[in-house]
C-alpha cells in the first residue's frame, strides 16, 4: 500500500479509501456488523487505513459498527464522516448550523467510540446556513481537538471557492479534501471543482468511482444497460444513479470498452475504472462495498497503468450529462 498526503495537508491516507455506506441494516442489500468486520480486516490486512461513514448512514448504525471493529486500533486509523443530513424530524436536526454540527460531532464521537474524528466533512451545502457560521463552528471543533481536519461534499464549485475565500479571510480552518462524485460515466467535474481542487491543493476523494458498480459491467446485456429485478433496489429507475449511469446511450458504449480492456489485460472492468482513475490524479477513491475480495481487487487497480491510447479509448464515447450530486 501507498500512503500520500490528504491535500496540503500532512494527514498521511492509504490509497484506497473504504466506504461504509453499505454497513448497518436500512436496506436489504447492507450488511452487519459480522459481514463488515471481514470486509474491514481485509482492507486492514491490505494496508487500507482510510475509513469514510457518515451520521445519516442507517441512521448512526454505520458508525457503531466501524468504531467496534476499529476500536482496539485507533491510532491507526483515518476515520471520516460527516454531517448534515436530517437525524430527525425536528427543524434543528439538520443542516450546517452551529447547533446542529456540535451535536452531531458528539452524537458521532460516541456512536464511533472515540474522543475525535480525523476529518469531519460537510455532507452537502447548506443554503439556509452561511458559510461563516459553518467554518467558525468546525474551526472551533478543531480548536477544541474534537477534529483534527476538515472536508467537503458534493457541491459547485463557485461554493468550494466561497468557502475557502471565507476561511483565508477570517482566519478560518480550511477544508482539505472534496469527496465529488467522479468516474468514466461522471465526468462534469473535470469542468471546475477537479481543476479548482488541484490549484488550491485539495485532496480529491471521489465517490461512486465504479457508478454504483455500473462498471463492473453486470448490467451490460447485448451491448445494452440493463437492470434486471434483482437490482431494482440499489438502481430504481427514478433515482438519479439510474438516469445518469443506465438511461444515456453511449455509457454502454463505455462500459463495453472498460469490459474489453478488462479481458485484454486479465482484469475485472471495476480495476479499469479505478485504473482510469488514479490516472486523473485522484488522491484516494471510495469503495464501498460488502465482499472482502472487492476490497483486495481495488487495492490491486492501483498497479495497473493504462497508456495515453487506452484513456483516450475509455473516454471518447463520453457526452456530458446533467450535473448530478449537488443537492
Amino acid at each position: 500500500m501507498e500512503y500520500v498526503r490528504l491535500g496540503s495537508s500532512g494527514l498521511k491516507v492509504s490509497r484506497i479509501c473504504l466506504g461504509c455506506m453499505s454497513f448497518g441494516n436500512a436496506r436489504g442489500w447492507m450488511v452487519e456488523i459480522e459481514d463488515a468486520r471481514r470486509v474491514i480486516k481485509k482492507a486492514l490486512d491490505l494496508g487500507v487505513n482510510f475509513f469514510d461513514t457518515a451520521n445519516v448512514y442507517s441512521h448512526g448504525r454505520s458508525e457503531e459498527i466501524l468504531g467496534e471493529v476499529l476500536k482496539d486500533m485507533r491510532e491507526d486509523v483515518v476515520i471520516a464522516t460527516k454531517v448534515f443530513g436530517a437525524m430527525g424530524e425536528k427543524p434543528n436536526q439538520r443542516g450546517l448550523s452551529r447547533k446542529h454540527i456540535v451535536h452531531q460531532a458528539g452524537e458521532s464521537m460516541r456512536r464511533l467510540g472515540t474522543d475525535y474524528i480525523d476529518l469531519y466533512q460537510i455532507h452537502r451545502w447548506d443554503y439556509e446556513t452561511p458559510i461563516e457560521e459553518t467554518l467558525s463552528t468546525l474551526t472551533d471543533l478543531v480548536r477544541q481537538g474534537r477534529v483534527r481536519y476538515i472536508g467537503a461534499s458534493s457541491m459547485w464549485a463557485w461554493q468550494f471557492a466561497k468557502s475557502l475565500h471565507v476561511s483565508d479571510k477570517h482566519g478560518y480552518e480550511r477544508f482539505i479534501s472534496m469527496q465529488n462524485v467522479y468516474n468514466l460515466l461522471y465526468r462534469e467535474e473535470e469542468r471546475e471543482m477537479i481543476p479548482l481542487c488541484k490549484s488550491e491543493g485539495i485532496g480529491l476523494i471521489p465517490w461512486s468511482p465504479t457508478a454504483a458498480g455500473v462498471l463492473s459491467g453486470k448490467y451490460l446485456k447485448e451491448g445494452r444497460l440493463v437492470v434486471t429485478e434483482s437490482d431494482i433496489d440499489r438502481l430504481r429507475p427514478n433515482t438519479p444513479d439510474y438516469k445518469t449511469y443506465i438511461e444515456p446511450p453511449e455509457n454502454a458504449e463505455i462500459v463495453g470498452r472498460a469490459v474489453e480492456m478488462a479481458r485484454e489485460k486479465g482484469l475485472k472492468p471495476a480495476q479499469i475504472a479505478l485504473a482510469w482513475l488514479y490516472h486523473k490524479g485522484v488522491t484516494s477513491p471510495i469503495i464501498g462495498t460488502t465482499r472482502p475480495e472487492h476490497v483486495e481487487e481495488a487495492v490491486e487497480a492501483f498497479e495497473v497503468k493504462l497508456s495515453e491510447d487506452e484513456i483516450r479509448r475509455l473516454e471518447e464515447p463520453y457526452r456530458p450529462k446533467p450535473v448530478f450530486g449537488h443537492r
